[in-house]
């Protein structure tokens, strides 16, 4: 071969070379990264729905939960558009549906996220409308399912195939910490009065607490369950408050408890500093409209003190979010929710909620580098080039088990002191849940 016609064989192949490289969506001139080259083969938008309650019971929440799932949205596709893979790979919170906390609302707005061709809908926050929610649309229509903060115990064995997760610990764990809460505020073998709303949160709750502090010793006087929607509350006030307790445990969401306050407080009998409630009432501003007759209330409740990211998590909030609720804590759960769908998404290169599901495990939990959503980039580029990651959240450290479930969580005793203000009084960890 002459020279001439080596130099010709030598540009053409550069020229090919070229060519392909920038069908792949790289240049020629330089090497890339195992991420950017992962990401020309791996393309896909993220639809994500969330069906939360903007009115309802839990309706002090659900605006704030919203919010969170929109700044997981933002800081997913801000680290996408910095690596430079923006055009293959995004996120999009296809729509925010009002799930009331209501079974049929819940169902309804699911429906519509569905037809919108979410591949994951976050939701809902009560248990009692994400189970009917799961079971008429999600699991049929095969869209995965994670819930912020739903609690009973029924998801863990829910017949879902996988398309049912949770970012909140199960009331199988809470039962044992509100029992422990009751045997050290009342006394071993005190008597306590026991209510709960009649909805799937309160009935297993209630069993659980029921159960737990007999076994510790302590004795039930009255058990009784309220409709919710019921319009007035003095009769069971006036049950509640039969005997001599030497205390009560009182199961309920603030919309109703709202109500059913007033009725205890006219009874003459009810003292609040010697009732116990649950994570729903942790909230200063419930609480502060009922006012002084509430002051002392103490409870139990998931505690973000948990999340390896909750530290900054709270601190972006303050910084990003704007026009919000005075912040809870409970925010991480949907954040996390979002991120970890997002990430599993990422490892099986697709939004197909088959692949999604299939992957929440192993971007949860061990083994794999920890990573928080303030290494997100880090985080895309180890998938990316096949390597395992371990999100550690901003409400727990998530570690999905085969069930769902969270793998572990921290609880607390809280107590209101008014004027706006909750104090954590004492932790509790549990591990490998």
């Amino acid at each position: 071969m002459s020279q001439s016609m080596r130099v010709k064989a030598t540009l053409a192949v550069a020229v090919a070379a070229g060519a392909a490289a920038a069908a792949a969506g790289v240049s020629a001139a330089s090497p890339q990264s195992p991420a950017r080259l992962a990401a020309a083969r791996c393309s896909f938008t993220l639809r994500l729905g969330d069906v939360l309650p903007f009115t309802g019971d839990l309706a002090a929440y659900g605006g704030n939960l919203d919010k969170a799932v929109k700044l997981a949205v933002s800081v997913q596709n801000a680290a996408l558009k910095k690596l430079g893979l923006s055009k293959q790979i995004s996120v999009t919170l296809v729509d925010s549906q009002d799930g009331q906390s209501q079974a049929s609302a819940s169902v309804e707005a699911a429906k519509k996220e569905v037809a919108e061709h979410v591949n994951v809908v976050i939701g809902e926050m009560a248990s009692s409308a994400t189970i009917p929610m799961a079971q008429s649309v999600t699991i049929p229509n095969r869209v995965v399912l994670i819930s912020p903060t739903s609690s009973a115990p029924q998801l863990t064995t829910l017949k879902d195939n996988g398309y049912v997760w949770r970012t909140y610990p199960s009331d199988t764990l809470q039962g044992k910490v509100l029992a422990r809460a009751a045997i050290e505020q009342f006394g071993k073998g005190a008597v306590v009065n026991v209510g709960a709303r009649n909805d799937a949160f309160g009935t297993a709750l209630k069993q659980l607490f029921v159960s737990q502090y007999r076994k510790l010793g302590g004795k039930i006087g009255v058990n009784i369950a309220w409709n919710p929607n019921q319009p007035t509350f003095d009769s069971e006030a006036q049950q509640l408050v039969s005997g001599n307790p030497k205390g009560w445990v009182i199961i309920d969401f603030p919309e109703t408890f709202q109500k059913f306050a007033p009725s205890l407080v006219r009874t003459g009998k009810w003292d609040a500093s010697k009732t116990l409630m649950t994570e729903a009432l942790r909230n200063a501003q419930v609480l502060d409209s009922i006012g002084n007759p509430v002051v002392g209330l103490s409870g139990t409740a998931a505690s973000a003190a948990g999340g390896p990211a909750g530290k900054a998590f709270h601190a972006l909030w303050n910084k990003q979010v704007h026009g919000a609720k005075a912040y809870t804590g409970f925010e991480g759960t949907a954040f996390d929710a979002a991120n970890v769908a997002f990430l599993a998404a990422l490892r099986g290169c697709s939004a197909s909620p088959a692949k999604i599901k299939a992957n929440l495990v192993a971007v949860s939990g061990p083994p794999g580098r920890k990573v928080t959503f303030a290494q997100m980039g880090q985080a895309i580029k180890l998938v990316l080039a096949h390597k395992e990651v371990d999100y550690e959240g901003a409400f727990s450290p998530v570690d999905f088990d085969r069930n769902g479930d969270i793998g572990s969580a921290v609880f607390e005793i809280w107590r209101y002191q008014g004027n706006g203000k909750i104090v954590t009084e004492k932790t509790v960890t549990f591990r490998g849940a």
